[in-house]
């Protein structure tokens, strides 16, 4: 459920400590732990010889051994804040490829400051635009060799008509029913639910995600329901049902690994942040940023640290607010090298800096540094006005002008007054 009245009470505090970023891997005591521990080849057996060649000469260092087998198939994550995250599909599952989650506006890139925002106006801001997604067929491979080859069999296979797809699910998920092989059927509803998420069909891909839950349950698959508890979360929040998109992100954060967590935290914090509760959306976000540091995964910590940003703009805490989308667009930019050159790779970054730039003016002249204000408005219509986004760019360059005027409010008012009090002086003159 929602964080408790402590954590409520204590969140102030909390928002103040940035957690700390570090590049390792897990926490000394918990590296100490996974040493002692024998590492077991079987459990890796699903990677067949690929799992084999990672643990020939890993026998005696059973971290090394571990690292090797999630570097084979670990996650990756793209940098852009405010975007509800989907769990890895278990790479065996030949789904079809989903369309990419795009990131949610909020009400804070429509106004200059927190004063003339209300929770009621970002939650329809959010609701209103909560289906944008992106072309996933546009997407650089994943860097790892099982989903590389993965994604390579999905775009390879014809793109049939949705009702056709569906059709010939249903078919197959009645026919293993009828068999036995519930693994099988559990897999054909869990494609039908991708299929019509793809086609934002989400009332049907809900009720489909709801057969694959009931039969992961049946047959006490653990890892497929921790996937649908996020497939339902994500689809619910899409429908504005957020008290049910509570619930099920609430039971994949209880079944999730260190990643899934990580994943659950987040879309916990979007989903309190659209209702307005930024205090509840700060926690989630800390603890999100907190598992990203454990993974010792750049890209996570780059979002993760972002979302904090948002959230802590929303509940007033400027400083926190600042640094942490300072540091989401440094470490944005950092990864300019390692995503690549395809124009997937480079969109995504010159968005992602237009986004950050456009938060880091506003936050600063809400704080009063109309002078930073100024630089960061002037480097997003910047950004904008290179990808051709006519409409960013004019919200930029009238944010811009604003940020320039109240720049010299001050010295202008003082010489109104100044002069004022000259004419007044020149009419008492005249009259004497």
């Amino acid at each position: 459920g929602a964080p408790t009245r402590a954590e409520s009470v204590a969140v102030a505090a909390m928002s103040t400590n940035l957690p700390e970023i570090s590049g390792s891997r897990s926490p000394e005591g918990k590296k100490k732990n996974l040493v002692n521990s024998k590492f077991q080849p079987t459990s890796q057996a699903r990677f067949g010889y690929l799992g084999h060649l990672c643990l020939q000469n890993s026998q005696d260092d059973p971290a090394q051994a571990l690292r090797n087998i999630t570097a084979l198939d670990a996650p990756s994550f793209l940098p852009n804040v405010m975007t509800l995250q989907r769990a890895s599909t278990p790479w065996q599952y030949n789904t079809p490829c989903r369309s990419l989650e795009g990131p949610l506006p909020t009400e804070s890139s429509q106004t200059l400051g927190p004063g003339d925002e209300s929770p009621s106006k970002g939650s329809q801001i959010l609701k209103s635009q909560s289906r944008q997604t992106m072309n996933s067929s546009s997407a650089p491979m994943p860097a790892n060799y099982v989903r590389r080859i993965r994604r390579k069999a999905q775009l390879s296979r014809g793109g049939n008509d949705h009702r056709q797809q569906v059709a010939d699910l249903k078919m197959l998920a009645d026919s293993a029913s009828r068999s036995g092989n519930v693994y099988q059927a559990l897999q054909a509803y869990h494609k039908m639910g991708v299929v019509f998420d793809n086609q934002g069909m989400y009332d049907e891909a809900i009720q489909k995600y709801k057969q694959f839950l009931a039969l992961c349950i049946t047959s006490k698959n653990t890892q497929g329901e921790a996937l649908a508890y996020n497939c339902l979360g994500i689809d619910c929040f899409k429908m504005g049902q957020y008290d049910e998109a509570i619930q099920y992100h609430n039971k994949h954060l209880e079944l999730a690994d260190g990643t899934g967590r990580l994943i659950a935290h987040t879309n916990l914090g979007i989903v309190f942040q659209a209702m307005g509760l930024s205090e509840h959306a700060a926690i989630h976000h800390q603890h999100a940023i907190e598992y990203a540091n454990r993974m010792g995964s750049k890209d996570a910590q780059c979002f993760t640290v972002g979302n904090l940003g948002i959230a802590s703009a929303a509940q007033g805490d400027l400083q926190t607010s600042r640094i942490c989308l300072q540091y989401h667009l440094s470490s944005a930019q950092r990864q300019k090298s390692a995503v690549g050159d395809s124009k997937f790779a480079q969109h995504t970054l010159k968005e992602v800096s237009k986004s950050a730039y456009h938060r880091l003016g506003q936050v600063n002249a809400t704080d009063g540094r109309f002078d930073e204000a100024v630089d960061h408005f002037a480097k997003a219509m910047e950004v904008a006005k290179a990808e051709g986004h006519q409409k960013d760019e004019e919200v930029s360059l009238a944010m811009l002008g604003i940020a320039r005027g109240m720049l010299n409010f001050d010295e202008h008012c003082a010489a109104l007054v100044r002069h004022a009090e000259e004419a007044a002086i020149d009419a008492d003159e005249v009259r004497a």
